[in-house]
């Protein structure tokens, strides 16, 4: 008996001192993390001091904006520790220092998970000479004359808006004459359609024809679209999807990202999303192939005039069709919910046009109330509304008096941007009377939004980094809600839904990849 207490006991000291043991370096990193770590002085929740494991679960959710936004004002704090070695800054004023003097601060690693098929691309590339290369190739296919042109009556924005407000109106007439008490259409997916085929037709001269895919009406005489019994996606759509719900997981270091992405694709394949990479790899192959740098202006023969090889030429359409697409439906959708929401700006903006149609020669970003209306549109639909992560310089940087050390990831997102009640009252309500003269708000100069609020308005966002594709994307949205007004289509809609459920990754998804309105009759 007094071997076995023996043995027991030492067994027993044994095990307390390999817990001990292995225990000991954990408490050791956390002591160092809130204490003695170079941003300790930094406010934040106590989880997110001491392990990004916070950080990560936000992000997988789908909720980090709101919850960073929400600690912001709990914690009082315009810089904020969210992770042992990350901060979110919520003031406009430290835009200038990280994303625009001297270039910018370097992306931080979050952007090696946004590879394609391996490549980076001109929207992911942390190396700044890849991206200028490509970036300055292609340039003046974004032109503001160049824009502005296709956005004309002969333009090929303008014949993809005219598809798209007609597929709008023969989906409106076929949900009508299937469910006469709320017929409902996704506006969504047609926006999708319509960005899909308006950025392939401009960029590469080639038209995807997701307007012409699977259409649907009750009666193939009312349109000129053949038609189909039941609406279908669009096929590029799952491609799409695929990217966006990659941002759960944007966060994580790149060997780790790698790793899930394998293990997920083996444990849950998806033949549905194989397909549509397929289709859409197909097509920018296509595209590709036919291009001759010699004699074609389009962004595949640019890229390849500058020397981009052939296979990452098309790893960079099938990029730009992703983020052309995605971030401007998302924009549009946005415009769109809150004009039905809101009858009253609808009959303002039609008004205005009205006004304005005596001469067609207008430019749409001329008239007042529509440039307010898309402003605000742009202040709430955020294609991207999670933070633009950079990394400190060895030197660091400091904002309202606190030191941020070098090496530090830190950045600013639109989502909490955009909400500040102090530069955007009523930061939640669409009110494009805010960009207005008539706006009687004291901070505001005479005549003009205040100086906060068009600083703080970043939906593409700032810098030598901006969106490259910012000019046509603008346009886009002015000439598809004009003519959306000037069709009358969505009269006598309202939402299916009070407000628009986001999920908010790195690049934002709209819940259950849908967004209906309805008409009562």
């Amino acid at each position: 008996m007094t071997y076995i207490q023996t043995v027991l006991s030492t067994f027993s000291f044994s095990a307390t001192t390999i817990t001990f043991c292995c225990c000991l370096p954990f408490g050791l990193a956390i002591l160092y993390r809130l204490f003695l770590h170079p941003l300790s002085h930094i406010p934040g929740p106590f989880l997110a001091r001491i392990t990004s494991l916070h950080l990560y679960t936000i992000c997988f959710l789908g909720i980090e904006c709101r919850v960073l936004e929400e600690y912001h004002r709990r914690f009082k704090a315009p810089v904020l520790r969210i992770a042992p070695n990350a901060v979110s800054i919520s003031d406009g004023a430290a835009l200038h220092p990280i994303y625009v003097a001297g270039g910018g601060f370097p992306k931080a690693a979050r952007y090696e998970n946004f590879k394609v098929g391996g490549h980076d691309t001109i929207f992911s590339s942390r190396d700044t000479a890849y991206r200028d290369l490509r970036a300055k190739a292609v340039a003046p296919l974004f032109a503001m004359s160049r824009v502005r042109a296709a956005g004309c009556e002969s333009g090929i924005m303008r014949q993809c808006v005219t598809r798209f407000v007609e597929r709008l109106r023969v989906e409106k007439a076929r949900a009508i004459e299937s469910s006469p008490k709320a017929a409902k259409v996704d506006v969504l997916g047609l926006t999708y359609r319509l960005m899909m085929d308006s950025v392939t037709g401009y960029l590469f001269n080639h038209v995807y024809g997701a307007l012409e895919e699977q259409p649907v009406s009750s009666k193939p005489a009312e349109a000129s679209i053949s038609v189909d019994s039941k609406p279908n996606k669009m096929s590029a759509l799952p491609f799409i999807f695929a990217i966006v719900e990659a941002g759960r997981f944007s966060l994580l270091p790149n060997w780790l990202f790698s790793t899930v992405n394998v293990i997920a694709s083996r444990l849950f394949p998806d033949q549905e999303f194989h397909s549509s990479l397929d289709r859409v790899h197909e097509f920018a192959e296509k595209v590709t192939n036919e291009a001759d740098p010699t004699t074609d202006d389009s962004y595949q023969s640019r890229l390849l005039a500058a020397g981009v090889a052939k296979p990452e030429t098309i790893i960079q359409c099938m990029a730009v069709m992703f983020a052309g697409t995605d971030s401007t439906a998302v924009k549009l959708v946005t415009i769109i919910f809150h004009l039905v929401q809101n009858p009253g700006i609808q009959k303002r903006l039609e008004k205005e046009l009205h006004e304005f149609d005596e001469d067609p020669g207008t430019d749409p970003q001329s008239i007042p109330y529509l440039r307010a209306v898309v402003k605000e549109g742009l202040r709430l639909g955020m294609a991207n509304p999670a933070r633009f992560s950079r990394t400190t310089p060895p030197g660091g940087f400091e904002i309202q008096g606190i030191h941020i050390p070098g090496g530090t990831d830190v950045g600013l997102a639109p989502y909490t941007l955009h909400h500040n009640p102090e530069v955007f009252p009523n930061p939640f309500e669409f009110h494009p009377e805010r960009w207005l003269d008539e706006n009687k708000d004291e901070k505001r100069r005479p005549g003009r939004p205040s100086r906060e609020m068009e600083r703080d308005l970043v939906p593409f966002s700032v810098g030598l980094r901006t969106c490259i594709a910012r000019n046509f994307a603008t346009h886009e949205l002015f000439v598809a809600t004009k003519a959306l007004m000037e069709s009358g289509v969505l009269q006598g809609a309202s939402t299916c839904t009070k407000t628009i459920k986001l999920e908010e990754y790195f690049n934002v998804g709209i819940k259950d990849h849908k967004l209906e309105v309805q008409w009562y009759t």
